[in-house]
Order: structure tokens, then C-alpha cells, then sequence
């Protein structure tokens, strides 16, 4: 490949592909979440999601900052990794809102859920397929990478059915 060619492809840089890692991983876990929850009351489902993606973005924080292999003092360490990790807590506001928004506007929370899994899905199905755009992956790869969030989000909410 000449100088050209590679200066025209988007690039992806180390932040926002730990951005696009996290937003992926948060997708994933509201999503889980959210389809075992139809048994619970509105505010349990908040808070069962809520809490399970901030304890998930706790220990992803507290894993990566451990990792860093940076010369950076402890605390710059850890502020880059909340900083860089947020989309893992915040991909879970819409998805969460649109369930309280139909269930305030009439419709079953089984229902509701459903929706909200299928924004977070949604949700990964998009940002995978942008990161794998921005990383530059042929046309064919970047299809590969939308079917492949697809289907491993179609695995992970059958195996958590499974277990209901």
C-alpha cells in the first residue's frame, strides 16, 4: 500500500478504540441485563442496570489501571481510564430511558425491555461496525464485524434466557 492510500484511510487512535471497546462492552451488559429482568418492578430494573454497569466500569478501570504499562503516576492512570471507559457506564442511559419512557406511557415492562435490549443492541451493532470502519477493515470485514456483534449479542441473551 502506497503513502496515498494509507493517509486516506480513517484512523483510529489508542483513546477512541478503548472508547468503541467500552461503549461495545456496556452495550453488551445492558442489554444481558435488561432481558433477565421481567420479573422485577420498574425501579429494580434502574437500579439492577444502573448498578451492574457502574460496578462493571469499576472493574474495568480498576483492571486497566492495574495493566497500564504507562510511566504516568497511579492517578493520571486511573482519571485516563474513567475517562476513556465512560461510554461503558453512559450506553446505558438510552437504553433505560426508553424502558421507563414506554412504561410510563402504558406499555408492559416485558415489552419495554424488549425495546431497551434492542436499542443496546442496536447500540453495539453500530459502534463495532463504525470501529471497524475507522480501524480502516475492508468493506467485506466491516459487514463481518456488524453480523459478528449481532450474533454474539443473539448468544449472550439466549444463554442468559436459558438460565431463567
Amino acid at each position: 500500500m502506497n503513502d496515498t492510500a494509507s493517509a486516506a484511510r480513517p484512523r483510529l487512535g489508542h483513546d477512541a478504540a478503548e472508547r468503541i471497546s467500552a461503549g461495545c462492552y456496556g452495550a453488551l451488559v445492558s442489554a444481558s441485563t435488561l432481558i433477565g429482568l421481567d420479573d422485577a418492578d420498574l425501579s429494580d430494573v434502574i437500579a439492577v442496570v444502573a448498578l451492574t454497569n457502574i460496578v462493571y466500569f469499576a472493574t474495568h478501570v480498576f483492571a486497566y489501571s492495574l495493566g497500564d504499562t504507562s510511566s504516568q503516576r497511579p492517578w493520571p492512570i486511573v482519571r485516563h481510564h474513567l475517562a476513556v471507559g465512560a461510554p461503558m457506564v453512559s450506553v446505558t442511559f438510552l437504553p433505560l430511558l426508553l424502558v421507563v419512557v414506554l412504561f410510563a406511557a402504558g406499555v408492559g415492562l416485558q415489552t419495554a425491555l424488549l425495546w431497551g435490549v434492542g436499542v443496546a443492541i442496536s447500540y453495539l451493532v453500530v459502534v463495532a461496525t463504525a470501529g471497524a470502519r475507522l480501524r480502516g477493515y475492508s468493506p467485506l470485514v466491516v459487514v463481518l464485524t456488524a453480523v459478528g456483534a449481532a450474533v454474539i449479542s443473539a448468544l449472550l441473551i439466549v444463554a442468559k434466557l436459558l438460565l431463567h
